[in-house]
């Protein structure tokens, strides 16, 4: 496929070497501006949400010491572990607090931002590669992964510039140098995020498509790449029980792909699949026209050896690691609208090309404040306190801080999922818990081969009862439910009353006190 390029000065010089890959001072300042807006834009409103699950998970696995962390991760989360290591360095230098392990996610997406920008001049001209910077700064899923603590902003960054590296072997006689880094940052991918080597079919059409004799030399350094990120690997397939939860539910529903996974909002994902479906079209429709002018010439179709046009690279990598994700996930359950962050480039890529290609820049600003406008209830609804799989924790955490007293009890519902039981609550809000007693923890996380706490049944906390006279007991309760009665009975049978309930937003907080 072959499209109409935008003249850029910048991106049409042939590259040489391996420097030369890099990104001139006119680029690198665009490149550097919109990911500085990126970053700002993802760590605006970022301490407002509480923290949910998998944030939690992320916390607890950055503070253990490094032996416990490798320990824990030969038996789960291997394919988190790299994301894990860096926000151990990340929380050793500034705190573990939600605004501060959500920064190093709002950092990424700016990189990954810069990253659009240089990849996008590099194949349309600076025209595109400023529109697609900014759709991809105000992308729903951009601004989601920015804010969160967790590793699909990082994975992002590095499909955005290890697809930079291969656009520059494909468009220049690479060093050796260029082919190694290539490798790494290939291997990069798969530690930082498993499933974001979906993104290697693509190169591999890409090679095809405009190098087909460097094909024996790509999967060469590819098989390099693979046995770098073997343990990894071999972890990740090991661990695969780690998602057994997702064939509980359907998570590859029609609004997940078509909303949830990239675009956040009908409106706007109306507005992108539409603007997509033309960009798809007038590149194909400019692919045929090329096709034709060259049979009719007898000569191959004019362009610039080697350098793939950017709706061919950009549809690739939209739709064809999501259709092996989907095609897995009817076999085996695998599928998750947040595994698939390190595509939402490609969708700032077709979506910012087609801004780009009127000749009047009042159309083009006005297609982006469409955009902007259509993404703003999305950006401004991650931003409360309940954004995050509506977690209440911080609500939780507030509340006991502000009633509950040294030396009372705390007791937590066990019987909910591990990702969403209120115990985590204290580990993502220690200071609010300081002075309870634990009543039933048995290992603390830490010292566990898994993320978590380990605790006892409260049919086996009788004794530590004793002398306790205040007991706090926090259930998880479920939409439109007054909560679960998590070991009342029992707690009713050790000579405790309810005193008050408190309900918040997926919690039920209840006050027992001991009856004389």
């Amino acid at each position: 496929m072959s499209v109409a390029r935008t003249k850029d000065p910048i991106a049409d010089v042939p590259d040489q070497g391996a420097r030369r890959a890099l990104p001139r001072p006119g680029l690198a300042a665009r490149a550097a501006v919109l990911g500085l807006i990126t970053t700002a834009l993802s760590v605006a409103g970022s301490w407002i949400p509480s923290v949910w699950g998998d944030e939690a998970t992320s916390i607890l696995s950055s503070e253990r010491s490094l032996p416990s962390l490798f320990r824990m991760l030969g038996h789960v989360d291997a394919v988190h572990g790299t994301y894990y290591l860096l926000l151990h360095f990340w929380v050793g230098l500034f705190d573990a607090s939600a605004f501060s392990v959500r920064v190093p996610s709002a950092i990424a997406a700016g990189v990954a931002a810069a990253g659009v920008v240089v990849l996008a001049t590099r194949l349309a001209g600076p025209r595109v590669g400023i529109f697609a910077g900014i759709v991809f700064a105000v992308l729903p899923r951009t601004t989601y992964m920015g804010e969160e603590a967790r590793g699909y902003a990082l994975s992002a960054a590095c499909a955005v510039w290890v697809t930079i590296l291969l656009v520059h072997l494909l468009s220049s006689r690479a060093s050796r140098v260029t082919w190694v880094a290539y490798a790494i940052s290939v291997a990069a991918c798969g530690y930082v995020f498993l499933f974001s080597l979906l993104l290697l079919p693509v190169h591999a059409v890409l090679v095809i498509t405009y190098r087909r004799d460097l094909l024996r030399r790509w999967l060469a350094w590819l098989c390099a790449a693979v046995a770098i990120a073997a343990p990894v690997i071999v972890y990740g397939i090991a661990e695969e029980g780690q998602i057994a939860f997702l064939s509980a539910r359907t998570a590859a529903t029609f609004n997940s792909v078509t909303i949830g996974q990239w675009f956040g909002n009908p409106v706007f994902a109306t507005l992108a699949w539409a603007a997509i479906a033309v960009t798809l079209a007038l590149g194909t429709r400019s692919w045929v026209r090329n096709r034709a002018d060259s049979r009719r010439r007898c000569s191959p179709a004019p362009s610039t050896p080697g350098t793939p046009s950017l709706v061919l690279v950009g549809a690739l990598w939209l739709i064809l690691p999501m259709s092996i994700l989907l095609g897995v996930n009817w076999v085996h359950a695998v599928y998750s609208s947040r595994y698939l962050s390190f595509a939402a480039p490609a969708a700032a890529l077709l979506i910012g090309w087609l801004i780009g290609q009127s000749g009047r820049v009042v159309v083009s600003v006005l297609a982006l404040a469409a955009v902007v406008a259509t993404v703003a209830p999305t950006y401004l609804a991650q931003r409360t306190v309940y954004a995050k799989n509506s977690s209440d924790w911080s609500v939780d955490a507030a509340y006991i801080d502000s009633h509950a007293t040294p030396g009372s009890g705390i007791l937590f519902d066990e019987s909910t999922r591990p990702s969403r039981r209120p115990r985590l609550a204290m580990r993502a809000y220690p200071n609010s818990f300081e002075g309870l007693k634990d009543l039933a923890l048995e290992t603390p996380w830490w010292a566990t081969d898994s993320w978590r706490d380990s605790t006892y049944p409260l049919d086996d906390v009788a004794s530590r009862l004793l002398g306790v006279g205040t007991v706090w007991l926090i259930e998880y309760r479920s939409a439109g439910t007054s909560g679960d009665t998590y070991d009342l009975p029992t707690l009713e049978n050790y000579g405790y009353s309810i005193v008050q309930r408190q309900y918040e937003y997926r919690s039920v907080i209840i006050e027992l006190k001991e009856t004389d």
